[in-house]
C-alpha cells in the first residue's frame, strides 16, 4: 500500500473523516465513500497481470478498480486516519480476492472488513457491496467464505 502525506488518498480522506466523532465513524466514512465512488474494472479484473500492485491516487482519479485497489485504496485511506489496517489477500470461496481488517482500541482486530451499526459488528467487502446484487449480504457476512493467504 503506497502512499505519502502529498497523496491524494490522504487528502480525501482528510476531508472524509473530518466529521467522524470517533475510529468506528472513520471506518465507516471511509468505507462508504469507497463503496459509493468507486466502479468494478471487469477488463481490468480480466487482464491483471502477476505482480500488480495498486495506485491509490490513480483509483481516484479514475473511480474504478478491482478488490486489490478497493482494498489498497481503504487502507491508505484508513492508516492515513490513524487507522491501523491490514490489506488481506486470500480466498473468498474459490475466488482469488483481497480485503481488509481493522484494528480499533476497543475493539482489538476486527477483521474481513467491518461494519457497524450502533448495536453489532458485521462483515463487509467493499467490492462485492459496492455491486450489491442479491444474496451479497449474506455471503460477505459469513467469516467461513474468507480464507486470508496474505496479509500486508
Amino acid at each position: 500500500v503506497n502512499f505519502s502525506e502529498n497523496s491524494a488518498a490522504v487528502s480525501l480522506a482528510q476531508q472524509v473523516t473530518s466529521g467522524a466523532a470517533d475510529e468506528i465513524g472513520k471506518v465507516k466514512a471511509v468505507y462508504e465513500y469507497v463503496v459509493g465512488n468507486l466502479k468494478y474494472d471487469y477488463a481490468k479484473a480480466q487482464s491483471v497481470q502477476s505482480g500488480y500492485l495498486p495506485n491509490v491516487d490513480q483509483v481516484l482519479a479514475t473511480k474504478t478498480g478491482i478488490c486489490f485497489d478497493y482494498a489498497a485504496l481503504m487502507t491508505a485511506m484508513l492508516r492515513s486516519s490513524g487507522i491501523p489496517t491490514r490489506l488481506d489477500i486470500g480466498y473468498a470461496t474459490n475466488i482469488y480476492h483481497a480485503w481488509i481488517s481493522t484494528y480499533l482500541d476497543e475493539q482489538g482486530w476486527v477483521d474481513n472488513v467491518i461494519k457497524f451499526d450502533g448495536k453489532n459488528w458485521t462483515m463487509m467487502d467493499p467490492t462485492f457491496a459496492a455491486g450489491g446484487g442479491e444474496g451479497i449480504q449474506d455471503f460477505i457476512t459469513d467469516s467461513s467464505n474468507y480464507n486470508i493467504e496474505y496479509i500486508h
